[in-house]
């Protein structure tokens, strides 16, 4: 081992390369190092793809994963004492078409500045990743320092499911006779402006998660009788977002009630919620008139996006 060290800096000189050791410091290419280590060129660590789950480690530095199926890299067990790597960093990039997720080890938890440690961070298509030890050994033993995208929006193909959808035909409705009761969904027969994933169903106006998390919601309406015969008056009007229409139609989520509105009045409703995949919401509405047995909706709008998993 001395051997080594002896030799390490002739080497070094005979290759064009001088290291400089000062005040505690040591230098390359530099004999004034400010920094206990201090490079003046270039620096290059660990190049490594792969398209497969796996664990990392000591000998890895930044990772691409070029998978097409959804996999996970484990990043090292915490070590106590001698050999425990504080401040060890790596990086990931997601140059596949799948989601890559990147676990702590074992009953370890990564720090993503939530408040609360996770066990594992997904890293869609396009996105990258970058993570530092923080020497612990129990609960948080990773901090997640960036999780950006290669582009300034997410990939179409993540999981964040997205659409926006308008109309402006009028959808004709039954009037409730007596009590507030959902009668009926509004839906968009003018198509889809945006619909990633195919998340929305334009007939029924229905928003499908594609995978458990928190959606975001928000819809509108105009309730309007103004082509109805008679043009009735609404004695009131309610737009709501109700979850999994088809089997629980009133399950709400959030309402906007309108009292004596006259023929005309809009509405809006928001919300966030948690959806299982395969769990639905929609916009439905309910009205009373004065005369008549039906009412009307007219330039109606409704957007959903999934915001977290």
């Amino acid at each position: 081992m001395t051997q080594k060290i002896f030799f390490l800096p002739l080497l070094l000189a005979l290759s064009g390369n001088l290291m400089y050791s000062q005040a505690g410091n040591i230098g390359i290419n530099t004999s004034n190092p400010g920094s206990k280590l201090t490079v003046n060129g270039s620096f290059a660590a660990t190049y490594k793809t792969t398209g497969t789950s796996g664990s990392v480690d000591a000998d890895d530095y930044y990772i691409a994963y070029s998978g097409n199926s959804n996999g996970t890299l484990t990043l090292p067990a915490a070590v106590t004492g001698s050999g425990n790597f504080t401040g060890r960093t790596y990086h990931f990039k997601n140059t596949g078409t799948a989601t890559l997720s990147i676990a702590a080890s074992g009953a370890e938890l990564i720090d993503n500045q939530s408040g609360a440690g996770v066990a594992s961070i997904s890293v869609p298509p396009g996105y990258y990743a970058f993570f530092i030890s923080k020497g612990t050994v129990t609960n948080t033993t990773w901090e997640l320092i960036l999780l950006s995208s290669s582009d300034s929006l997410p990939a179409a193909a993540s999981t964040y499911a997205f659409s926006t959808i308008s109309t402006t035909s009028r959808q004709s409705l039954p009037a409730t006779a007596s009590g507030p009761y959902i009668n009926g969904e509004i839906n968009y027969p003018q198509g889809t402006v945006i619909n990633t994933g195919n998340v929305m169903n334009t007939a029924n106006g229905r928003f499908t998660a594609s995978t458990s998390g928190y959606y975001m919601f928000y819809g509108s309406t105009q309730f309007d009788n103004g082509a109805v015969a008679g043009a009735p008056n609404f004695a009131w009007a309610i737009l709501y977002l109700v979850k999994n229409f088809s089997t629980t139609p009133n399950n709400v989520l959030v309402q906007s009630y309108h009292s004596s509105p006259g023929i005309l009045v809009g509405a809006n409703v928001s919300c966030i919620t948690y959806l299982n995949a395969g769990e639905t919401v929609s916009m439905a509405s309910a009205a009373a008139v004065t005369s008549g047995t039906i009412y009307q909706v007219v330039v109606s709008s409704f957007y959903g996006y999934k915001i977290a998993n």
